[in-house]
């Protein structure tokens, strides 16, 4: 066998159809074609979509009932910090939700999952210490009254 039979056959991975030495595939490095005015538009255009988006829905936020904004406000803290509290990843918590994985990119989301996620390990970490110190309590109140 020689180095040729091992190359493949001058066509692309994704098997378009198109030759590897075509222009479209002459890029020299990933980042210049992360670069390229087509991905710059891309980035752009995703990012002006992704603030649209969030203004829509403060928007509609905004035009809710008073009892409405308080039922939802209700219900998204009791269903973040229950699943939190339980130690869901940020997955879970999207699915918790019924969002995943469509509120994937929901910037706000995930620092709600860190936040409490840290705070509730640190809960945690408290409360076992706090356990350790009753039970040093209840041996120390055992052995003084010999039972």
């Amino acid at each position: 066998m020689d180095n040729k039979s091992k190359e493949p056959f001058g066509f692309n991975e994704v098997t378009t159809g198109e030759l590897i030495d075509s222009p479209k595939f002459q890029k020299n490095t990933l980042l210049e074609s992360l670069n390229s005015p087509e991905m710059v538009k891309l980035r752009e255009d995703l990012a002006d979509a992704h603030q649209k988006s969030i203004e829509a829905s403060v928007g509609w936020y905004h035009m809710l009932s008073a009892e409405d904004k308080y039922k939802a406000v209700e219900a998204f803290c009791y269903i973040i910090c229950k699943a939190e509290r339980e130690g869901t990843s940020h997955r879970g918590l999207m699915s918790v939700l019924g969002v995943y994985p469509e509120a994937f990119f929901i910037e706000g989301l995930m620092d709600i999952h860190n936040s409490l996620y840290v705070e509730y390990q640190e809960q945690d970490s408290r409360n076992w210490k706090d356990v350790d110190t009753l039970k040093e309590i209840l041996k120390e109140t055992t052995s003084e009254t010999g039972t």
